[in-house]
């Protein structure tokens, strides 16, 4: 495994130290949670300013606990680190076989490079590039080429049961709209309609909803569906009742096997341009004598980090480690490949993440483990490098976007919180910045793990932190 000279060779300028005497909770924290019965030694907080010999708060910061998605902070500054903002990854479409005229009488190649954001609408640029270089037919099949993630190393059961949730995706190379389907149900004008979106030649639908007259509040909750797989195709019974005339509602699930996705809608997209496709799918590697007829490259990475921290997208952050793994380490890559680019980057820009555990790089996962002083480290070593602008630009900011949009009114003005959130069954954490009214610019780290963590009292601690910080300083005036 390698990291790049220039990284291998910098010296990082005032890695954080958090020595000295502990810092102890504020009394209003530690009156709060004695209220609600929770105890102090299971959460952890850092809360330190950039530059300052110590922290303000430093309670229990050496205890490894959960980090839930705030494990995404370690993955995507190593990544925009070692990558750059301007990287971009790219897919390939090869053609196996003889294109004369506008035919092709062989197989068509999808090489995935591992995309993290190969959404609809990009996907269908490349189907566009293909008819806009004179292909119409296909006569064979579409060959799936995924091999530069190595798929049995990645793990693809549900931590919470839930396979069927797009966010329990697994990473891919050839990853296409995050492998999800939105079922969009509409009652207007007393009728219930039920589509998918993107369509796919392989999901066939049976609608048995019922219409009542019950409230429109949770309505989609009250949809069912049963998945039922065939080789060919998957069909999905979409039952339960909803409400007369409450208009649209989306479920966006995962109901496709991966090839069987990637297929189905490459079929629809190539049909709909007019095109034709008389095969199957299979997976399978690109023989070196195959003629490249389209590429597509991405956005660029400092988009996708922005997209992966505001809104917590786990399998973006998933395919960012085995992307780490495919650029560094020997192919093909593993997500443990992956982590261990991080531990060496880490180390080679002098940056202490004592306990650092890496599993998938999401924190979708009830193994990874971190410090709430290690990810202080990391998060004050950010400020001194290359890419901390792309960085910070990434988190969401509270009252204004991402997973913060709803959270921390009345704390502070807009812009002066990015945080990124985390939450699983049983943990709740919150890491990043805040940038005081004097302009000085705060660590923040957040780490609880406690059965009553993920209740509304999590966020009332974590939002008593806050206010402490800045209870601490003088209000701004306008």
């Amino acid at each position: 495994m390698r990291i790049p000279t220039f990284i291998r060779t910098s010296a990082l300028a005032g890695t954080m130290l958090l020595s000295g005497p502990a810092a102890a909770l504020p009394e209003s924290v530690t009156r709060l949670i004695q209220a609600n019965g929770i105890p102090a030694d299971s959460i952890s907080v850092v809360m330190k300013r950039v530059g300052a010999p110590k922290a303000l708060i430093n309670h229990q910061p050496t205890v490894p606990r959960n980090p839930a998605s705030v494990m995404k902070l370690v993955t995507t500054a190593t990544a925009l680190n070692l990558l750059g903002p301007k990287h971009r990854w790219q897919t390939d479409a090869l053609i196996l076989g003889h294109f004369q005229g506008d035919t092709l009488t062989g197989d068509l190649s999808l090489r995935g490079g591992g995309d993290p954001w190969l959404v609809i609408e990009r996907f269908w640029l490349l189907v566009r590039q293909l008819r806009e270089r004179g292909l119409t037919h296909i006569r064979g099949d579409l060959v799936l080429d995924d091999s530069l993630f190595d798929r049995s190393a990645i793990r693809t059961e549900a931590i919470d049961g839930k396979s069927r949730r797009s966010y329990n995706t697994p990473p891919n190379a050839l990853l296409v709209n995050f492998g999800a389907t939105s079922l969009k149900l509409d009652s207007r004008m007393s009728r219930l309609s039920v589509i998918a979106d993107p369509p796919a030649t392989t999901v066939h639908l049976t609608n048995t909803v019922k219409l009542d007259n019950r409230s429109c509040t949770d309505r989609a909750r009250r949809i069912t569906l049963n998945v039922d797989e065939h080789q060919a195709h998957t069909g999905v019974l979409i039952g339960g009742t909803y409400p007369i005339n409450c208009g649209q509602s989306i479920l966006r699930r995962t109901l496709l096997p991966h090839g069987q996705y990637v297929y189905g809608v490459f079929k629809a997209l190539w049909q709909e341009s007019g095109g034709t496709l008389s095969g199957n799918w299979r997976y399978g590697k690109t023989p070196a004598q195959a003629t490249i007829l389209g590429q597509l490259d991405s956005v660029s990475l400092a988009e996708v980090i922005r997209y992966t921290n505001k809104f917590s997208n786990n399998v973006m952050a998933r395919n960012l480690l085995l992307t780490l793994a495919s650029e560094f380490a020997p192919k093909p890559a593993t997500p443990a490949k992956g982590a261990q680019i991080i531990h060496d980057w880490l180390n080679a820009v002098n940056i202490a993440m004592p306990n650092l555990l890496i599993d998938n790089g999401a924190g979708l996962s009830r193994d990874a483990r971190v410090t709430a002083e290690g990810l202080a480290t990391l998060l004050e070593a950010a400020t001194t490098l290359p890419w901390w602008p792309e960085f910070i630009g990434s988190l969401p900011i509270a009252t204004v976007d991402g997973s913060l949009h709803r959270r921390f009114h009345g704390i502070a003005r807009p812009g002066r919180l990015r945080l990124k959130t985390g939450l699983l069954r049983g943990v709740r954490t919150l890491a990043g910045y805040a940038i005081d009214p004097a302009g000085d610019t705060w660590v923040v780290v957040i780490l609880h793990n406690h059965a009553r963590a993920t209740e509304p009292i999590g966020i009332k601690i974590q939002h008593q932190l806050l206010q402490t910080l800045f209870e601490n300083h003088p209000r701004e005036t306008n």
